[in-house]
């Protein structure tokens, strides 16, 4: 008899993560998978639950292929959880983010014992399974490349006669210019990457490891209906990462940003929304590309308030 690749007892917790998710949260996992949901076998439990049941019951687990899938399939679960986690009441005095801690732990312990490892990124790979090397450099370079375009912001923000009255090009050129001498000249501007030119690429070796377009701020309906889709038309099949600097020139920026973030947070193609982090800074979100063999994309959201 063949041997299961993941353990009842596995997916069993992801089968309780599942009730915290619910239908609605749970079904855009499984779309794209490959996967068809059938007759659940196990029943108890609401919603979440049976929905999940009626995919899990019906997958070969001893099939490395099928296995593969699955795990994609609960990354993208955990990442969902994660917002869920991060945003929920809690009577502890503990940050959202030591509440995830917690529960990432549980989840890490039960792949364990199936000889499984899941990565801070929420990435789940067996033990003996390596992660590619470039794959974990364009991870660090686009942590490093945001964390530069926070500290442009913040200088920007210190030094407001570097975008008074300027328009969106000229103030593009100020990122240009802290994250082309970080880099050594690879970052570059409107380049033509996918369905257009891209105002930020940042292109190490042959590899893409940010594509970025800048946007001023004109109302909820033009972000949601013209700029979301015009950066994701410019994602090529390996491109993993993305952002978006978007510069604020009206009253009340906090408002905006909720705006923004929640437009992006409930884009038909966003899988999951961390809780902002840097200090309200930065807003990170994971995106479903728009193929027929989709990938996913981390895309963040960086505020600029600027005269």
């Amino acid at each position: 008899m063949a041997t299961d690749l993941i353990s009842g007892t596995t997916r069993a917790h992801m089968r309780e993560i599942s009730a915290h998710l619910g239908p609605s949260r749970l079904r855009p996992c499984w779309d794209g998978s490959g996967f068809t949901a059938g007759l659940a076998k196990d029943t108890s439990g609401g919603g979440g639950k049976n929905l999940f049941s009626s995919y899990v019951d019906h997958i070969s687990w001893s099939d490395p292929d099928q296995v593969s899938r699955a795990l994609g399939v609960f990354e993208s679960m955990l990442r969902v959880y994660r917002t869920v986690v991060e945003s929920s009441y809690s009577t502890e005095n503990e940050t959202p983010q030591q509440r995830w801690a917690k529960k990432l732990e549980e989840a890490r312990r039960e792949f364990e014992y199936d000889g499984y490892q899941i990565t801070d990124r929420l990435r789940i790979f067996g033990s003996a399974e390596s992660r590619p090397d470039h794959e974990m450099a364009d991870a660090q370079l686009y942590a490093e490349a945001l964390r530069l375009l926070r500290h442009a912001r913040n200088q920007m923000e210190r030094l407001p006669s570097t975008t008074r009255e300027k328009p969106e090009p000229e103030i593009r050129d100020v990122l240009l210019v802290a994250l082309g001498a970080a880099f050594a000249g690879r970052c570059t501007a409107e380049s033509q990457n996918g369905a257009g030119r891209t105002d930020l690429l940042l292109r190490i070796g042959d590899r893409n490891v940010l594509v970025g377009e800048c946007k001023i701020w004109s109302g909820s309906t033009k972000f949601r209906e013209r700029d979301i889709p015009q950066l994701l038309g410019y994602l090529t099949r390996y491109d993993r990462y993305a952002v978006i600097p978007l510069f604020i020139r009206m009253a009340r920026p906090e408002e905006i940003v909720e705006k923004a973030a929640k437009e992006l947070a409930e884009h038909p193609r966003c899988i999951s929304a961390a809780m902002p982090d840097h200090e309200n800074r930065q807003y990170t979100f994971v995106f479903r590309s728009r193929s027929a063999t989709p990938w996913e994309v981390e895309v963040a959201l960086i505020p600029f308030v600027i005269e």
